[in-house]
């Protein structure tokens, strides 16, 4: 059995673990047994504070980060779980927006070395049940948890969430979620709760007919920020339908779901979770993005790094660019 007598021997332990951007879909667990079996042996933390889920093709960590913001804002104490991290592992949790210190994380690994051994869960399962410990340790008043991959069988899709997004549905790991974007659709809808709210992005057609139906299915009242006519232009996201207008710091024209999905939800939640307008105009006018989306790396020059990894997210990458209005751009590409 793993002592974890300091912070190192937790990372050792963890660097041991296959993960999916190494392996794929073999350093995965499409299930929900395990992850299951181990929180209820730690006592459900999951099930100690209010959530929301978020999941999508592209667009779910930028309004993750943006949700987070808000309610922070706000006054509330919140905790927001994301993947994958870039630099540090602790990038994944953050308490008020701060990454969580190596103490919370190694007393998880000392206090559960045993269930941790008797229940076999892999790398994301374990970061997980982490975010869940932790978030109960310090008591959020809300937490902001996005899904790893699907949704249905992602091991995040063990809370109670308040309300569940979708932010977008594209083609992506089809060897996993399904061939076709009414098969991913399907998985991504299955972090809709019983009789809780859903907020759907930019999505329409047939893969809006799919989750409207499953939301059916589950009495869940559907929201849709189409209905809000949100517009984006130089930075400016306006409602159309809200009569709202505020100036970001943003690039990228499809981050107009983003902030309508962002604002649909406090709307939404309005009555559980106050939030002031004029905080959320802030923080939409403040908010610099996240890391790797688009994101510009020298102020005074016109240096951007893009995460972007499918058909979906390139198409918006490089409408960006051509919206940039340079004669001549040049292209760093790197693919695995």
């Amino acid at each position: 059995m793993n002592t974890f007598n300091n912070i190192n021997e937790v990372w050792e332990y963890l660097d041991k673990i296959p993960k999916f951007q190494d392996k794929g879909a073999s350093a995965s667990s499409f299930e929900l047994g395990h992850i299951t079996k181990f929180c209820k042996s730690i006592g459900d933390p999951q099930n100690s504070f209010p959530s929301i889920h978020v999941a999508g093709t592209n667009g779910k960590g930028t309004t993750c980060h943006l949700l987070e913001a808000v309610y922070r804002k706000a006054g509330y104490r919140t905790g927001l779980f994301t993947s994958p991290h870039l630099f540090r592992y602790h990038e994944r949790f953050r308490i008020n927006g701060e990454e969580v210190q190596d103490e919370l994380t190694l007393k998880f690994f000392q206090s559960y070395s045993k269930e941790l051994e008797e229940v076999p869960l892999t790398y994301f399962e374990i970061s997980t049940a982490l975010a869940f410990w932790i978030f109960a340790k310090v008591e959020v008043d809300i937490a902001i948890i996005e899904t790893g991959l699907g949704g249905r069988l992602d091991s995040t899709n063990i809370i109670h969430s308040e309300l569940s997004i979708i932010t977008s549905i594209g083609l992506d790991h089809q060897d996993i979620l399904g061939a076709t974007e009414a098969e991913i659709a399907k998985e991504k809808a299955g972090i809709i709760k019983s009789e809780k709210p859903v907020i759907l992005g930019n999505i329409s057609g047939e893969i809006e007919h799919v989750i409207d139906r499953i939301a059916e299915n589950q009495n869940a009242k559907v929201f849709k920020v189409r209905e809000l006519i949100p517009e984006f232009y130089k930075g400016l996201f306006s409602l159309k339908n809200e009569s709202l207008s505020v100036q970001t710091q943003l690039a990228e024209e499809v981050n107009k779901w983003n902030f309508a999905a962002v604002y649909k939800t406090v709307k939404v939640l309005g009555d559980k979770f106050p939030v002031v307008e004029n905080d959320l105009l802030g923080v939409f006018e403040k908010f610099k993005g996240v890391p790797a989306r688009f994101e510009k790396l020298d102020k005074n020059k016109k240096w951007y790094f893009s995460g972007a990894h499918n058909a979906q997210a390139l198409t918006s990458t490089l409408k960006t660019i051509d919206g940039l209005g340079e004669e001549e751009a040049i292209l760093i590409f790197s693919i695995m």
